[in-house]
C-alpha cells in the first residue's frame, strides 16, 4: 500500500482564540476555557490529541478484534493527561505539552481473555498516534507568509 498523506487546514475564528480545523471537508471548533482566554465552544488542542489516541486505539480494536477471535459488545477508551500551563505560558522551566499521558482500555467481550490481551497487545504496538506521541521528526515550516 503507498504511502498515506493526511491533511488538517485549521483558521482563526477571529473571535477570541477560537479557530475552526476543516478535516477532509468536516469541520471541527477548537477553542479553550474562560480560563485560558477561551469560550469553551470546543474541545482544545490537548483534548484533541488525547481524542485522538483514544479514537485510534478504538479504530484499531474493531478493526483487528475478529483476527485474535474476539467478539466485541463494546469498547471504551478514557484518556487523561497531565499538562502544566507554566510551561507554554513560560513561566516556569518545564516542558508545554504533557508531563503523562495516561489510558485505560475497557473491552465488554465474553471471548477468551487470552485472545482479548493478545488484540490490546496488538493495537498497542501498531497505534500510529501511540507512535506519534513517542516523538516524530520534526518538519520545519514552510512558505510563513506575514502580511
Amino acid at each position: 500500500m503507498p504511502k498515506l498523506t493526511f491533511s488538517s487546514d485549521v483558521k482563526w475564528s477571529g473571535e477570541g482564540v477560537r479557530s475552526v480545523a476543516d478535516i477532509n471537508g468536516k469541520q471541527v471548533i477548537i477553542d479553550e476555557p474562560p480560563v485560558l482566554g477561551g469560550t469553551d465552544q470546543g474541545p482544545n488542542p490537548v483534548e484533541l490529541v488525547l481524542a485522538a489516541l483514544g479514537g485510534c486505539i478504538n479504530v484499531l480494536v474493531s478493526l483487528f478484534a475478529s483476527h485474535h477471535g474476539v467478539e466485541l459488545k463494546g469498547v471504551q477508551v478514557h484518556v487523561e493527561g497531565d499538562l502544566d500551563p507554566d510551561g507554554f505560558m513560560e513561566k516556569a522551566d518545564v516542558r508545554p505539552g504533557f508531563l503523562e499521558i495516561r489510558y485505560h482500555i475497557d473491552i465488554d467481550s465474553p471471548s477468551d481473555p487470552k485472545n482479548v490481551q493478545a488484540l490490546i497487545e496488538h493495537v498497542e504496538r501498531v497505534c500510529p498516534v501511540k507512535d506519534t506521541l513517542r516523538g516524530v521528526p520534526t518538519v520545519p515550516i514552510t512558505n510563513q507568509k506575514t502580511s
